[in-house]
């Protein structure tokens, strides 16, 4: 039954009311969208200032990053497709830091920096061996010169509670399977000077602590060019404890 003629044209305003209306809302969906975007890139493309020069500068700006870290504001400088590309032609980073292989301690994420900042080298425990030596070596010669070494241990790592574990079922030659042994060579000293009893959480990081001053201070010991540019005051050493429930890093230098 063909319909009446108002009612035709009453539907078709409100066809076009609703259509209007949607494309209305379209437009500002894309707005919105866009402001998001453009917000997304800002935090993205954010920049450092000048990159620091002395290790006390290096200090205070992995502190300030690690600030905003903890507090859930980080920045993620340096990390775009401009930064990019310019670190592919050189890189510049102004520090290296030695930690453990636990996934949960990624060190440009917890110090908030960004693409060629800082060298990273990584072993479980943080121990040593001759390879990682020649990379720091590497990083405090030129043209790097970076004049601050972190050597940052983590609480709970497995790396230590494993070793301390092997001395309680075998105090005398405490051993783990494999390659593995090698990490526990280097740490089972460290946890019989400190007399720890037990596997323990605070047996852990009492020697994850006494582990990187033991660290830091191997290096000096084991590479002659480490040791001549600390003695130079052109790098600094310095541990540190990263807490993984609180994300914050604390200094241990004396």
């Amino acid at each position: 039954m063909p319909q009446p003629i108002d009612s035709v044209v009453n539907t078709s305003a409100t066809s076009r009311r609703k259509l209007i209306a949607g494309a209305t809302g379209l437009l500002a969906l894309a707005g919105l969208s866009a402001c998001a975007n453009e917000k997304t890139v800002q935090a993205a493309t954010a920049k450092h200032g000048p990159a620091p020069k002395t290790s006390d500068d290096v200090l205070i700006e992995l502190t300030e990053g690690n600030k905003r870290f903890v507090a859930g504001q980080v920045q993620r400088p340096n990390q775009d497709s401009y930064r990019r590309d310019e670190q592919a032609e050189h890189q510049s980073p102004f520090a290296l830091v030695h930690g453990c292989v636990d996934s949960r301690v990624t060190p440009e994420m917890l110090f908030d920096q960004g693409i060629g900042d800082l060298f990273v080298t990584r072993t479980a425990g943080a121990v040593l061996d001759d390879t990682l030596v020649g990379s720091m070596e590497f990083a405090v010669s030129a043209p790097y010169s970076v004049p601050l070494l972190v050597i940052l241990g983590h609480t709970a790592c497995g790396a230590v509670t494993g070793t301390l574990k092997a001395m309680e079922a075998n105090p005398e030659d405490p051993a783990l399977p494999g390659e593995m042994d090698d990490f526990a060579e280097q740490i089972a000293p460290v946890a019989r000077r400190q007399k720890v009893s037990g596997s323990g959480s605070e047996a852990v990081d009492q020697v994850v602590k006494a582990n990187a001053l033991a660290v830091a201070r191997q290096l000096v010991e084991r590479s002659a060019i480490i040791s001549k540019a600390v003695g130079e005051k052109r790098t600094r050493i310095v541990p540190a404890l990263y807490d993984l429930e609180s994300g914050e890093v604390s200094w241990l230098e004396a």
